[in-house]
């Protein structure tokens, strides 16, 4: 890696957006070597023809990538051209003027309902080996706050505050933006559970410690105090949703369109969902609400003849 792109990557203060920003580059900067082997600087139509083949081939499986992963990657290019403009190497970013698709949800979401979150809590309880206290606490973590994955995994011990006899949880969200989030009964409960869990194996927490912890680390068996690992947590839930019988395959996302779409269910203005989830248009919010599924709330039934 140059000491430019080290300069841009320190840019971020998430290291799953360094680590996404990195991918999205490295499969960039491949095309353009394999395409336009002789090119000295990128031109706005080298980036078009990128553009064009992530929406024809561009997905690991050889088929069209999602609207949404377009968007994201040329978000990631016009970044890196940015940086290099400030530094002088180029008079201009050749991605800015380059139309984006429209971010749409390519499938809807995996949500699940009410019932069957409360089987993949159960099944949970039947699990009889520690890691139970673990699973639950950082399940229903996700299932009633909403939480991107990136902001759980970032989650330190002192983020887990008591404000005048409010539990919350501090984080860091998109942009580097710094919010609060209140925490259900359940999910105060279950973090109890498991900070005493904690402690009984002598793993108490400090302010500095990560807040979710892995039970075993195969690598380095004396380095627990490390966040888990993105894919574990995909793990755990398919594992529970297999558990319980589910069809489909959910992951944390399932648990964020759960969350968006019961409170909306429930009758929440879709405003204060979106401020909720730190959506940044109400749009977003309008693809989790299921409710447009249901004839019976249809005006059609309201005209007079």
């Amino acid at each position: 890696m140059t000491k430019i792109h080290e300069e841009f990557f320190k840019n971020f203060t998430s290291e799953h957006t360094r680590r996404s920003y990195a991918i999205d580059l490295k499969k960039f900067f491949q095309f353009i070597h394999e395409q336009f082997p002789n090119s000295k600087k990128i031109e706005r139509h080298q980036i078009v023809d990128y553009r064009n083949f992530l929406a024809e081939a561009g997905a690991p499986d050889g088929g069209p990538s999602a609207p949404k992963t377009i968007a994201r990657k040329l978000a990631a290019i016009s970044s890196y051209f940015d940086f290099l403009v400030e530094l002088g190497e180029y008079d201009s970013n050749p991605a800015t003027s380059i139309k984006r698709p429209r971010r749409e949800v390519k499938k809807p979401t995996q949500a699940l309902n009410k019932e069957q979150v409360e089987e993949l809590f159960a099944a949970i309880e039947s699990k009889e080996n520690d890691s139970r206290f673990l699973h639950r606490a950082l399940l229903i973590t996700f299932f009633t706050t909403g939480l991107r994955k990136s902001e759980i995994l970032n989650l330190k011990f002192k983020n887990y505050r008591v404000i005048n006899d409010y539990h919350v949880i501090e984080f860091q969200g998109k942009g580097g933006k710094v919010g609060q989030k209140l925490l259900h009964p359940k999910a105060i409960e279950s973090l109890g559970q498991y900070f005493f869990w904690m402690k009984e194996k002598g793993r108490e927490h400090q302010p500095e410690d990560w807040l979710f912890q892995p039970t075993k680390n195969p690598a380095n068996p004396k380095n627990l105090n490390k966040p888990l690992n993105p894919k574990t947590i995909n793990e755990i839930l398919d594992h529970y949703g297999k558990k319980i019988g589910l069809n489909f395959k959910i992951s944390p996302h399932s648990a964020r369109a759960t969350f968006i779409s019961e409170l909306l269910d429930a009758g929440v203005d879709i405003y204060n969902v979106a401020r909720e989830v730190n959506h940044s248009s109400v749009k977003t919010t309008q693809q989790y609400d299921k409710r447009r599924k249901q004839f019976t709330d249809s005006p059609i039934s309201k005209l007079p003849y």
